[in-house]
């Protein structure tokens, strides 16, 4: 390579680093802000646990609570992001897991994300889309794909429904974790090991549902209950999902700029050579000239 050509590859090369590094960088600030947010959630717990300790709704007969159908609906929560690695594909992977030997007709794929649209395509599979996580409308995203997930079990076109999704182990780890979205029954179960029960137990149930005076019915309650902590559950899975998705960024950003930087030290190694190989040229040149004149 002439040396014209490796000072421009170096520039280039030193340019990207550069670009890798800040975008490294920022993945990194946006992981740590998003992780410190989620204390929030605890606090909502502590307060949504309250309302299970006026009455006992663990035995109301609605399909929010009790599986009514055999049709399964899986949420699969992908990012739209680039230098993902294989995080995208690993969750697609699972929730093809977690239907394993049920007929797609007694399955509903939930797709969030273009990206996992593209592999489900590939796949020849039908399914529901829903945009993917934007770190500013993440409520008002949870509330929609909510509002779609209540009207369907509540009709019975699905029974149970699971969500999969990347979830942050730690800033190098991540890993795919699968939920139970509704039915919800086992978060009216006080003996059940549930985010509610660890949160209700620090209380006494008040009254059990004989022994108090309700304006709304049961099933109203528990519907709105049950509503209420998928709104709760599909926020912090998408946030979740977008602290996963800044690590496995940040990581996979690590391993470029780590990459082209032994690159960029190869190109200054050959540079430098190339300098001095035509340093080392002129000098010999120049002294035969110099010999040649004196003769």
């Amino acid at each position: 390579m002439q040396l014209n050509e490796l000072k421009l590859e170096l520039r280039l090369n030193s340019d990207l680093v550069e670009l890798v590094d800040t975008l490294k960088n920022v993945a990194a600030a946006q992981y740590f802000l998003l992780e410190r947010a989620k204390l929030r959630f605890e606090d909502f717990m502590d307060a949504f646990a309250e309302f299970f300790r006026v009455i006992d709704l663990v035995n109301v007969d609605n399909p929010l609570v009790k599986l009514k159908s055999d049709h399964l609906g899986i949420v699969i929560v992908t990012s739209d992001s680039g230098f993902m690695g294989g995080l995208n594909h690993g969750v697609i992977r699972k929730a093809m897991s977690v239907q394993g030997d049920l007929p797609d007709h007694k399955t509903t794929l939930i797709i969030v994300g273009e990206k996992g649209v593209g592999v489900l395509q590939d796949q020849g599979r039908e399914y529901k889309f829903f945009q993917g996580v934007h770190q500013t409308t993440i409520y008002d995203q949870a509330v929609e794909l909510r509002d779609y997930l209540v009207e369907e079990v509540k009709q019975e076109r699905m029974g149970r429904v699971v969500i999969v999704y990347p979830r942050p182990i730690s800033f190098t780890t991540q890993t795919t974790e699968v939920v139970d979205l509704l039915p919800c029954g086992q978060l009216f179960d006080r003996s059940a090991d549930t985010e509610v029960s660890r949160h209700a137990k620090r209380f006494n149930l008040i009254a059990d549902s004989q022994k108090v005076i309700v304006e709304s019915s049961y099933s109203d309650l528990v519907a709105h209950l049950a509503s209420t902590w998928v709104e709760s559950k599909l926020y912090e899975v998408y946030e979740d999902s977008k602290i996963a998705e800044f690590s496995a960024r940040a990581i996979h950003l690590e391993g470029s700029f780590q990459k082209l930087e032994k690159e960029k030290e190869k190109l200054q190694h050959e540079t430098f050579k190339a300098i001095h190989t035509k340093i080392d040229k002129g000098m010999r040149e120049s002294y035969a000239a110099l010999i040649k004149n004196r003769r």
